[in-house]
C-alpha cells in the first residue's frame, strides 16, 4: 500500500511538473508573438523558457503535486471511515 501511495506521489509531481513547463513555454511563445506584432522581430528563445521554468516553475509544479496526492489521500481516507 505504502508503495503504491509513494509511486502515485512521484506520477502526480512528474505530471505537474511537465503542466508547469509546457504552461511555461506557452507563456513564453504568447509574449513573443506580442513582441513580434509590435516590434517586428521574433524574440522566443528556448533557453529563456527552460530558465525561467528552472528558477520558479518547478516549484508550482511540486508543491501542486503534493496538494493533489495529499487530498485524494484525504478523500480516500473519508470514503472508507463513512463505509465502515
Amino acid at each position: 500500500m505504502l508503495k503504491n501511495n509513494f509511486f502515485s506521489l512521484i506520477v502526480l509531481i512528474l505530471s505537474c511538473l511537465i503542466l508547469f513547463l509546457v504552461a511555461d513555454v506557452a507563456s513564453e511563445l504568447l509574449a513573443s508573438l506580442i513582441v513580434f506584432l509590435e516590434k517586428g522581430f521574433f524574440p522566443f528563445s528556448w533557453n529563456d523558457a527552460f530558465s525561467s521554468f528552472l528558477t520558479t516553475g518547478y516549484v508550482g509544479g511540486v508543491i501542486l503535486g503534493i496538494g493533489l496526492w495529499l487530498k485524494g489521500l484525504l478523500q480516500k481516507r473519508k470514503k472508507s471511515n463513512s463505509d465502515s
